[in-house]
């Protein structure tokens, strides 16, 4: 209304008299900021100023990825094999958690686990119990997935490929974004809602030394400054696009709208000079509001051409390294850590051997990223060392299954000890490796032999029968398909249609949401004593 009071008064001052054109007149020109934000919609160009104030959602996910991966420090020859790729999903709580692990990178894992134990709180649930499904969920497919960060989150939480079941709860997702010298940086999203609202979708960032040891959080490099010199880049870029002609400063932000700068900040990624950020739905200011603009309805992602000021010592540490040759994530290996209270954990085991086919078994199993537990004749060792230093080397765990496969219950508990003991010093001796418990044959254990040998006894709560040799597909069916976390598995790796079946047995364990983990593992470190057949 005052507008239009003031052009009226303008009328009746200067009647009908027109005001002549200044045509050497221009808007003035935008201050040039010391760090200069560039608003960029998902597909990664420049925003116009119809899709700055409510960015459009990206066409396909294809687009989000090109996008996404195209501006991080990843080099296209980095090597990542290494990477343990692991996912959970479980229906009864609402989560579905897709992530990585770095053998030895104790600190970047325990971060990670946080993010799932975060992940799983959200839900509500008050007891998680890991979960399995059929063959044909797919869930072998793991790990982290190149443009899952661009996803608008309702898609994402819609995807059966990253939500949780029906859409209603959490999904984590990530994406490896940085990559040089002996640092690796990884984004973990984590996107909750319920009945179309989204109540979440926040981003952390890790960067792992892998030299060092070290793990630094993305929040951890920014100044006190960087969340409001952001924000305010951010919302003049908005106000530039969209054709503001005053370049008055804008307001300084209130802790709402810095809180979503420090959200960005946190799971920001880094190109050569700058960092790309994806500041959440919400961004607003009184002057975006004066020139009829809205919150943002969806994440903006921005790209800043400096980081001059910015950077705390750790952030300026780590960027330093920029430019220098990726060192690469260390080879995987079945040994590391396993939370099989989170994780659906199944020990898949051979006796009998090392045998001819061993060697094949190992390649199919390292093909699967998977660990397994060999239960070894002493005097198999000691004609194939090689194999068995192998079969250590990897991360598999090495037992005894005595030196000649006798009944140890038909002998004297001094021999029952002699027999099982010293296939375990010839494993040692072989793979350098310690041996702490051993599997009867035929399963005889009595409490004489439990008391004279001294180590847990290892049964089984599945027995294959593929001693039987009962083809491939019987032996996917009694084993792939019909396991329950916290089973072990029985296999002789003395049989071709065994070592042969054990691709499918993998895959479709692994497909129906199970991790493959040493006798160990199962009991995460501790095996109980006496005689143990399953979880």
């Amino acid at each position: 209304m005052s507008a239009a009071v003031t052009v009226t008064a303008m009328g009746l001052l200067l009647g009908c008299a027109q005001l002549p054109a200044d045509t050497n007149w221009s808007p003035p020109d935008w201050p040039a900021p010391a760090t200069m934000v560039t608003v960029v919609t998902a597909a990664g160009e420049p925003a116009e100023a119809s899709e700055t104030v409510e960015p459009a959602k990206p066409a396909a996910k294809a687009d989000a990825a090109e996008a996404t991966s195209a501006a991080p420090l990843v080099p296209a020859d980095a090597d990542l094999a290494g990477f343990i790729d692991g996912r959970i999903r479980n229906d009864r709580a609402g989560v579905q958690i897709r992530y990585v692990e770095i053998v030895g990178a104790d600190s970047f894992n325990a971060s990670v686990a946080t993010i799932i134990d975060d992940a799983i709180a959200s839900t509500g649930i008050s007891s998680f119990t890991p979960e399995v499904f059929d063959t044909g969920a797919g869930l072998a497919e793991r790990g982290c997935v190149a443009g899952s960060l661009a996803i608008p989150a309702a898609e994402l939480l819609k995807d059966p490929a990253y939500g949780p079941v029906d859409g209603d709860g959490t999904a984590v997702v990530c994406e490896v974004t940085a990559a040089f010298g002996p640092v690796v940086g990884v984004s973990f999203r984590m996107v909750a809602g319920l009945d179309g609202d989204i109540t979440r979708d926040t981003t952390t960032a890790l960067f792992a030394n892998l030299e060092t040891g070290g793990v630094t959080a993305g929040a951890e490099l920014w100044t006190a400054e960087a969340a409001g010199e952001l924000w305010q880049g951010t919302v003049d870029g908005l106000r530039r696009d969209a054709w503001a002609l005053s370049a008055a400063p804008t307001q300084p932000p209130s802790d709402e709208q810095l809180a979503l700068a420090q959200a960005a900040l946190a799971g920001a990624g880094f190109t050569g000079a700058g960092a790309r950020l994806t500041l959440p739905a919400g961004i607003t200011s009184a002057e975006l509001t004066a020139l009829g603009a809205g919150a943002t309805t969806v994440p903006l992602t921005v790209e800043v051409d400096s980081l001059d000021g910015w950077l705390t010592p750790a952030g300026d540490a780590i960027l330093a390294l920029r430019g220098t040759p990726f060192v690469g994530v260390p080879a995987w290996n079945g040994a590391h850590p396993v939370s099989c209270a989170i994780d659906a954990c199944v020990a898949v085991t051979y006796d009998d051997g090392p045998s001819g086919f061993t060697a094949e078994l190992l390649d199919t199993f390292a093909a699967h990223e998977s660990a397994a537990t060999f239960f070894m004749l002493g005097n198999a060792v000691l004609g194939n060392p090689e194999v068995v230093a192998r079969a250590a080397g990897a991360g598999h765990e090495l037992a005894s299954h005595t030196m000649s496969h006798p009944d140890l219950t038909t002998i004297s508990p001094k021999k029952a000890r002699r027999q099982v003991h010293q296939a375990g010093t010839a494993i040692t001796d072989a793979a350098g490796v310690p041996v702490t418990m051993y599997r009867p044959p035929y399963g005889a254990v009595d409490a004489a032999v439990i008391s004279a040998v001294g180590w847990p006894a290892i049964l089984w709560s599945i027995d294959t029968l593929d001693w039987q040799q009962p083809g491939q597909k019987a032996l996917v069916k009694r084993s792939a398909q019909a396991a329950t976390p916290g089973d072990i598995i029985l296999f002789h790796d003395t049989h071709a249609d065994t070592v042969n079946a054990a691709d499918a047995v993998v895959e479709g364990l692994r497909n129906r949401g199970f991790t493959l983990v040493t006798v160990t593992q199962l009991f995460d470190g501790e095996v109980p004593g006496g005689r143990v057949s399953s979880r």
